[in-house]
């Protein structure tokens, strides 16, 4: 059979993408957390070493958890009672997850703690991401957690775009600001609870 063509295979990695947001609470915390660093990135003029480690242990984390969601199909797909053997393989995948999370919390913490003398030397940034950072927090909150009516979204699209602009413009980092909105679309996007089954059919390989 032909293969799917590029374009479709983003088209489909991007459908897991979604449906793994709107249907897994721990991506939507990690979508959430992502966004708080992306807001810290984006404020301090941290080394190209401190952003890089950021950087690959959120893209880590997401990795991890999108891997978990694709084990935990499987093994429900495959098994139709409970397996002691199958919940092993499930608890294992997510303590990775959680291993995951957790080193990235302290990479973070770590980067901030060496750093602490350039966020003393940038009050004026760090209380301009406290008061635009904190709200889009919220906002991207709301658009994971709560109702997923299209005027809900819209208006939090559009509350998030508010508190968005300002963080770019003063931005030290146009990769961390392109990163934070491609996280606000996609945390939007999701609510629209994609399909049980990709955009288009694939032919098997």
């Amino acid at each position: 059979m032909k293969r799917a063509g590029l374009i479709e295979s983003f088209r489909v990695a991007g459908w897991g993408v979604l449906h793994t947001i709107a249907t897994q609470r721990h991506m939507k915390v990690h979508v959430t957390s992502a966004v708080m660093v992306m807001i810290v990135g984006m404020a301090l003029p941290l080394s190209l070493a401190s952003r890089v480690a950021l950087l690959f242990s959120i893209a880590l984390v997401f990795f991890a958890e999108i891997l978990n969601t694709a084990l935990e199909h499987f093994v429900d797909l495959h098994i139709a009672e409970f397996e002691r053997g199958a919940m092993l393989a499930k608890d294992a995948a997510a303590a990775g997850v959680l291993v995951l999370a957790a080193v990235t919390v302290f990479v973070l913490a770590d980067i901030l703690y060496v750093n602490w003398a350039l966020v003393e030397a940038n009050v004026e940034a760090v209380v301009r991401s406290l008061l635009f950072g904190l709200p889009l927090t919220g906002v991207v909150i709301v658009m994971l957690f709560g109702p997923a009516r299209w005027w809900v979204r819209l208006c939090m699209l559009v509350a998030a775009a508010a508190f968005v602009l300002p963080l770019v413009q003063a931005s030290t980092d146009p990769v961390f600001s392109i990163l934070l909105g491609v996280l606000v679309v996609l945390a939007a996007a999701s609510r629209r609870r994609p399909e049980a089954s990709p955009p288009a059919a694939r032919a098997p390989d």
